[in-house]
This record gives C-alpha cells, structure tokens and sequence, in this order.
C-alpha cells in the first residue's frame, strides 16, 4: 500500500523488450500525477529497468525509449535468428544509443536518485550502484546491469576493475525491502502495477525479489523479453502498461488532485486519432496509443511483416504450461475437497 506522506522509490523489474510496459505506465503517471515520478527519492531498475530508469532520472523522453524499442526490434527481426544473428549485437545497440542520447551532464543528475543493480560474476553477489563518477562510468554501470550471459555474449563487461553480469540475475526489483517503494514489472506477478491474468492457479515462483505467477500469459511475456515482437503487439504491451498503471493510481486513491473534466481530457489525449493510417495501426491496441507515439511508430517501424521464426518456440511451449495449469488445478480442486471433507468428518465426531 503505497503511503501518502512519506518517502518513496519506483523499482523497474528487468524484462528486455516487454519494456514498452514500462514507457505505457509512465505516460499515463506522467499525465496524470506526474509527482509521483517527479518527487520519487530513488527510481530503480535492473537489466533492462534500469534504462527507463537512468531515462526519467536524466530527463530524456519516454518518447525516445519508443522510438529506440522499435528501431531494434525492426533490426532483430530482419534476420532469421532474431537477436543470435551473429552480425546483430543487442549491447552494442544499447550502448551507442546511449552514448547518443544522455546529457554530458547525465551522471551528475543521475547520482543519488538512480539505482542499478548489478550482479557481482565473482561472488554472484548483488551490488546496487547510485553514484557516477563520470558519464561514461554511468553508461558502463548500465551495459553491466543489461549484460545477459550468452543471450548478450560471452565477455562480460566490467565496472570499477570487476566483472559483472545483469543485474536481475540477484535482485530483480531493487529496493523491494525499503518502505514505500512503487514496484512495477510487465509479468503477472505481485508487482504494485501489473498485468493480471486471474489464473486458475496460484503457483508462484519467487525468483530474485521478484514474485511471478505461473500462467500462460507469463510465458508469453517472457519469451517477448527475449525475441522482439511485431509493433501492434508492443502497442499491446505498452497499452496494458497504461491500463494497469490507471487501475493503481485509482487503487490507491491517487487521482484525487484531477477533476473529473481533468481526467477526461487527458484520456481523449492518450487516444487522439491519427490520420496518416499504416497496416500496424489499424490493431485496436494502436489505435490507443498516444498521438507522439504513433509518430514515432509510423516513422520507425517500417515495413516489418511477417512471423519471427523463433516465434514458433512460444507456440510449442504454450500448450505445455496451459496443460499444466489444467492438471494442478485439477489436483489442487481434488485435496483441497478431501481436506474439507476431513474437516467436516472430524466436526461431526466432535
């Protein structure tokens, strides 16, 4: 329960390209309460996380992050193998961009309020970094943090003399333990803004201060972590990330400081219509999206068509978990009746 008054923190789950879950509910916080980002102590993140964080504590447009999402999932998926071609590197992407892209001044304004973390290859420990020397230290902080074994190679970069791997491989959501720390994470999970997929189920995996449900939904996103997604699905993902988003801020009372006139304007904001139609927004979910974003998702997206042919691992693995599901709910349906029934045996004795 987020506690009014106090101090707080945003912590960033790292999820590679189901990132644009991240840049959907920060519009519509921005839009909306945009203290709540604004006047956060610490905005943390790992892996992937902890770029839109490094991006709201330097000041760069969510804007940017789009169009940057979308020029790399445009390149992946021009080759057969996705992000393992051997002639496309994911790091070598983020790093440029970044170089690019943060203010000389970046790591002044990032220090004391970013938090990334990292995994120490050593030891496997964690280590949270909040201070920059300069901003390149900054930048290689973050390439540390994002660096994925095998996925991003095999040379793992350094910081400070040591070796390190990403960040969410030890603590997937930093500063989980703090008091009033605003979790998000694009997973079904017990994040404070999260999908929900009201599984049969309640197996869950606790993994790296992280809390996942085991749905079918979850494989989904997982594997878009992994491969990029066509653009109407990272409009999906980013409109499910405004959805969530809204539903906690009237969860807890948040939107207070709007009237309801205030509140309708921004909504016809978010979904103001855009003329110059392309294939990929003609998807419901596009159609949604903030007019700046569809600018950027007509210039940058190109004419990417067609099935990623990795994407046929999702559809081979989806029927297994569903399976799955079916079978414990099953099971868990036939003891949690015979543990009834028992109850009600040994009520009736007494």
């Amino acid at each position: 329960m987020f506690a009014k008054g106090e101090k707080w923190n945003i912590s960033f789950a790292g999820c590679g390209f189901s990132s644009v879950y991240y840049l959907g509910a920060l519009t519509c916080i921005l839009e909306r309460v945009p203290h709540l980002v604004h006047g956060a102590s610490k905005i943390c993140g790992a892996s992937s996380g902890c770029l839109v964080a490094a991006a709201l504590t330097v000041g760069l447009p969510m804007e940017h992050m789009w169009s940057d999402l979308l020029a790399v999932a445009k390149e992946a998926r021009k080759h057969r193998l996705s992000v393992f071609h051997p002639t496309f590197s994911l790091l070598r992407t983020v790093r440029d961009s970044l170089r690019k892209k943060l203010p000389e001044d970046a790591h002044r304004l990032a220090s004391g309020r970013l938090c990334v973390s990292l995994t120490r290859l050593i030891d496997g420990s964690n280590i949270l970094v909040s201070h920059f020397d300069t901003r390149e230290e900054l930048i290689q902080v973050l390439i540390c943090s994002c660096f994925f074994p095998v996925y991003c190679g095999f040379i793992p970069p350094s910081y400070r003399g040591q070796l390190y791997i990403d960040g969410a491989l030890s603590n997937n959501m930093p500063l989980l333990d703090h008091p009033n720390t605003i979790t998000v994470a694009p997973f079904s999970s017990e994040s404070d803004i999260s999908p929900k997929d009201g599984a049969w189920t309640s197996i869950s995996v606790h993994c790296n201060n992280l809390c996942l449900h085991v749905t079918a939904g979850n494989v989904r996103r997982i594997f878009t972590s992994f491969l990029p997604p066509a653009p109407e699905e990272l409009a999906e993902i980013f409109q499910s990330g405004y959805t969530d988003a809204l539903h906690f801020l009237r969860q807890e009372n948040l939107l207070e400081q709007f009237s309801p006139e205030e509140q309708e304007d921004n909504l016809n904001v978010a979904k103001a219509p855009f003329w110059g139609q392309h294939w990929w927004l003609e998807h419901e979910q596009a159609q949604t999206l903030p007019l700046n974003y569809k600018r950027v998702l007509c210039r940058d997206a190109g004419d990417v068509t067609g099935l990623c042919p990795l994407d046929a691992f999702y559809y081979m693995l989806t029927p297994l978990v569903l399976v799955a599901e079916l079978i414990w709910f099953v099971l868990n349906s036939l003891f949690t009746e015979k543990k009834q029934s028992r109850l009600d045996y040994d009520s009736s004795k007494t």
